[in-house]
């Protein structure tokens, strides 16, 4: 027969483990719990047919910039994103609305891309191009190192 010292351990140990897993569970939640948007301002005539082949990619502002020959803007995209816990990364959240927001008008890239964060949001905004050639837009950008994401 246990101790009650045993006893006692094997309990606080069953409440140990039964309120880590509420708090598991209410972070799970509280990370679910939040509001996304993003939107451009791309007119209608510059849309393409969105390729389902590629992602859109991002040239990290960090990097080299591409030579605007090998490109031209759409228009501006902006995001913003929400959480009821500051354990979710908000920023890289924005930022992969921003490429959502590319790839719905048929863009292939995002310049000039920003992100201001702060507890439990962020807002982030770049500017959607499209490749003249994405062939060789690709290939300039390997050539210069371009960071990309």
């Amino acid at each position: 027969m246990p101790s009650i010292f045993e006893q006692k351990a094997w309990d606080l140990r069953r409440k140990t483990i039964f309120f880590a897993g509420i708090f598991a569970f209410i972070i799970g939640c509280a990370d679910t719990l939040g509001t996304q948007s993003s939107r451009s301002d791309v007119p209608f005539h510059k849309y393409k047919v969105p390729s389902f082949d590629e992602k859109a990619i991002i040239i990290d502002p960090k990097g080299p910039s591409l030579d605007p020959q090998y490109y031209e803007v759409m228009g501006r995209a902006v995001s913003e994103v929400s959480h009821a816990s500051s354990l979710v990364p908000n920023c890289k959240e924005a930022i992969e609305r921003l490429r959502y927001e590319a790839e719905k008008v048929g863009g292939d890239a995002l310049i000039d891309v920003s992100c201001t964060e702060g507890t439990f949001n962020a807002s982030a905004e770049g500017t959607i191009i499209t490749f003249k050639n994405r062939k060789e837009a690709v290939k300039a950008l390997k050539e210069i190192n371009a960071v990309l994401k």
